[in-house]
């Protein structure tokens, strides 16, 4: 019984040895065109079980290096606030000295002088009062408590506690400042109102007692923004580090998963000369099965 012609065709294909390089050299060039598509040389642990596997060991460690990026980012916004209040708190006692200063000297228009040393008061609350996003900044861990009431006094709390955030492994920093309420054991506040008061007074040797403590506010606020400033740098430089360990884990990923273009297009080349190989072959073999045939 005769048969068919397709039939002889299609056993010529799926059995000849022409039609079985054929598929292998269209997979393999499938494989190297999509290569090239995607820039990528493994897309799935069966391309490469062990580089697939180092590939995502490094993308473990550029996600902990991201996410330590984003506490440091976090960390710099609360330290850049601190450092605009601290600076703040600096020129307001700089500029009650001032006053002070012109009281001293026997400047008339004393009580003038202690309305503006008051309304520097009024500001230094503010700012001592200051959050970021949401957090008052110099109020210990008690973050969500004003540290100054409405009266001047310190609120009731404990203010003292530390901040800490891990910027890097094993790398822990004190994020807050907690000696920004008091100066010398006295609150912020009442150090400018005992120069309102003394200036009220009249009083040369009050008004020279309370300047003394408005020294001491002017160097205490330079001191502070001066270990703030330390923590900036720390972050600055952590976050440079870690930018610059993620630049190198990504480039040894890169050599792992992507293709090297001017080697993926010579292999396409040489696939492609090979198919043209392979697809005269078959042909070859078809037509001899076709004379065999009839």
């Amino acid at each position: 019984m005769s048969r068919p012609i397709q039939s002889a065709l299609n056993r010529s294909i799926a059995y000849g040895a022409p039609g079985r390089q054929l598929g292998r050299t269209r997979d393999a060039l499938n494989t190297l065109n999509t290569q090239l598509a995607t820039g990528m040389r493994i897309l799935k642990p069966s391309d490469d079980p062990s580089g697939f596997d180092q590939a995502k060991g490094l993308t473990r460690l550029q996600e902990r290096l991201a996410q330590h990026q984003r506490s440091i980012s976090a960390a710099t916004l609360w330290t850049d606030q601190t450092q605009v209040e601290l600076d703040a708190l600096s020129e307001i006692f700089s500029t009650a000295k001032e006053t002070g200063l012109r009281g001293a000297n026997g400047v008339l228009g004393y009580e003038d002088l202690a309305k503006q040393v008051e309304s520097l008061r009024a500001e230094a609350i503010d700012r001592l009062n200051a959050t970021s996003n949401g957090e008052y900044l110099f109020a210990g861990n008690e973050t969500k408590t004003a540290p100054i009431d409405a009266s001047g006094a310190i609120a009731a709390g404990d203010f003292s506690g530390q901040r800490q955030r891990e910027i890097a492994p094993g790398v822990t920093v004190t994020l807050n400042t907690t000696e920004a309420l008091q100066v010398d054991g006295v609150s912020t506040p009442d150090r400018l109102q005992a120069l309102a008061d003394a200036l009220r007074t009249e009083d040369q040797s009050a008004i020279t007692a309370a300047l003394e403590g408005i020294d001491a506010g002017v160097d205490h606020y330079i001191r502070l923004g001066g270990l703030n400033g330390n923590t900036v740098r720390t972050l600055q430089n952590a976050s440079a580090m870690i930018e610059q360990q993620d630049v190198i884990l990504g480039e040894r990923r890169a050599s792992i998963e992507e293709i090297d273009l001017a080697e993926t297009l010579s292999a396409i080349q040489l696939r492609q000369t090979g198919l043209e190989a392979a697809l005269r072959a078959t042909a070859a073999s078809i037509q001899q099965s076709l004379v065999n045939y009839l």
